[in-house]
């Protein structure tokens, strides 16, 4: 599983020393390939401006804007030049100097008020705005004069595109959301260019329901591997999609039996929500698990299962007499929580054979105080909701969302995924993984009990995959459903759609 590290700003900033001491690269030097690498990787969308638009702030990302006005002007695009005051970064005073004596031959550096006037006299959609004003560093609250840019850049009809370098100017994943811009005010970006890093801060990044922005990695030369070390940065990592091995690892082969094939319990469904036990097991055996069971605290289960299929078994049991049955010491994977509202008796506390993975969904996601079970391979599947019932605490963003998590799993040594439009993995070794990929057609009831059978279909197999690569695999293999015509699919058509994968 090829890993690609997300940076945090500290740890960003670190690398920036790293590149100057040990590597003897300039700031100007870095500045420099930074602007040519976002000129190089949007050729094609300069073409489309009658006008292109530079807002320089005063620290290192004003620098890179104006080396990229620079450029353009070199290559005989139309730009002009904003700032909010002059340049304090003595790499960024280079390229404004090299701006004053190019572009400012004919068109001067404007302030703000030469910017909101401007915006009054320009035609609809016929500039495109690079907005270099505050790069990743910034911490302080935005001035009014620069709120009164961001308003402008935001709500102007001047501009038909938004490109932010680095990181959308003001935003903060720590803020109060997307409706409370009046307090955290940040420009509404088309795209990002995130230069030299992949910036942690931005994940997660929307302005808009269902919109996630895009954003494109520039590298600029700095010593990414070498500075992968435990003193230096915090292991995290984007989750590749994988959708063709994710289809190739499910398929069985011909020297598979029932027990090779993959083997799995699955415990849940209280009376009246039966159906929620039966999707996870259903998608774990039409997906090509080999022998799997159902027991659930309903009587009605085994009526359910033989009417659905005859050679399938099912059991009326509670948690704490599951155990007691012959097939439980043959599973490699066992599925709690699917159609449950509470947290079984004897699950807390409770410590699995070595090697049984054991994944914890719906009702089996515990409340604050409750002893988890022990194991090595403990997954705990929370959408949002669950994950605040369980730590009692709220969480707005996937940065909030692991800076609870973090130690959360390294005391209960358990593994979270977190499920939603950003899914987020935190292991209890300290690593975690984002798995950036919404898709509105799992919004709807059952996909998270079909997620769960997926995931035991993956665990479950003899190659001993690790909880990352089995949420990797899943994930991925589960985003084939955007490729259905049907907009909104129930999760038996979305599972059906899967199975014709195979």
């Amino acid at each position: 599983m090829k890993l690609i590290p997300l940076f945090t700003n500290q740890e960003s900033k670190s690398m920036d020393s790293l590149a100057h001491t040990e590597l003897g690269f300039s700031e100007q030097s870095l500045m420099g390939m930074a602007a040519l690498s976002v000129f190089h990787a949007n050729e094609d969308l300069w073409k489309t401006a009658e006008s292109i638009w530079i807002v320089c702030g005063s620290g290192g990302n004003g620098g890179d804007g104006y080396a990229l006005a620079h450029i353009l002007f070199q290559e005989g695009y139309p730009v002009r030049v904003f700032q909010t005051s002059p340049n304090k970064n003595d790499a960024g005073k280079f390229y404004e100097s090299l701006v004053q004596s190019s572009i400012g031959k004919t068109e001067t550096i404007g302030n703000l008020n030469d910017f909101q006037t401007a915006t009054e006299s320009e035609d609809v959609d016929s500039v495109l705005l690079v907005d270099a004003i505050l790069g990743t560093g910034f911490q302080n609250k935005v001035s009014k004069e620069i709120t009164e840019a961001i308003f402008t850049i935001n709500e102007s009809e001047v501009f038909f595109y938004r490109l932010s370098l680095d990181t959308p100017s003001g935003w903060n994943p720590y803020g109060l959301g997307s409706s409370d811009t009046e307090n955290q005010p940040f420009v509404f970006a088309d795209s990002i260019e995130e230069l030299g890093t992949r910036k942690w801060e931005n994940v997660g990044y929307i302005y808009e329901k269902d919109n996630l922005i895009p954003r494109y990695y520039e590298s600029i030369g700095f010593p990414i591997r070498t500075h992968l070390t435990n003193a230096n940065f915090s292991n995290r990592y984007y989750l590749e999609k994988d959708p063709e091995r994710a289809i190739q690892v499910l398929k069985r082969k011909n020297k598979d039996h029932k027990y090779s094939a993959g083997s799995a319990l699955f415990y849940g469904g209280k009376e009246g929500m039966e159906g929620a036990i039966l999707l996870s097991e259903t998608a774990f055996s039409r997906l090509g698990g080999g022998i799997s069971k159902i027991f659930s605290p309903s009587a009605k289960i085994s009526q359910y299962v033989l009417k659905e299929d005859l050679s399938k078994m099912a059991m009326v049991s509670d948690f704490q007499t599951m155990e007691e049955d012959p097939f439980f010491s043959k599973i490699k994977t066992l599925v709690v929580g699917p159609g449950l509202s509470e947290f079984p008796k004897g699950l807390d506390g409770w410590k699995l054979r070595e090697g049984l993975a054991c994944i914890l969904d719906a009702g089996a996601i515990p409340n604050p105080g409750t002893k988890l079970p022990i194991g090595d391979k403990i997954l705990l599947t929370p959408h949002v909701g669950e994950l605040n019932r369980m730590t009692g605490k709220t969480h707005h963003s996937v940065q909030e969302a692991y800076d609870t998590l973090l130690p959360f799993t390294k005391e209960n040594q358990v593994y979270v995924l977190l499920k939603s439009f950003v899914s987020l993995l935190v292991c209890p070794d300290g690593s975690s993984y984002v798995w950036e990929s919404p898709n509105p057609k799992l919004a709807t009831m059952g996909t998270g009990d079909l997620l769960s059978g997926i995931l035991a279909r993956y665990l479950s197999l003899d190659l001993d995959l690790s909880i990352p690569e089995a949420v990797q695999l899943s994930l991925s293999f589960l985003d084939h459903s955007k490729d259905l015509e049907e907009p909104y699919p129930s999760a038996h058509q979305i599972l059906k759609s899967l199975v014709e994968l195979l």
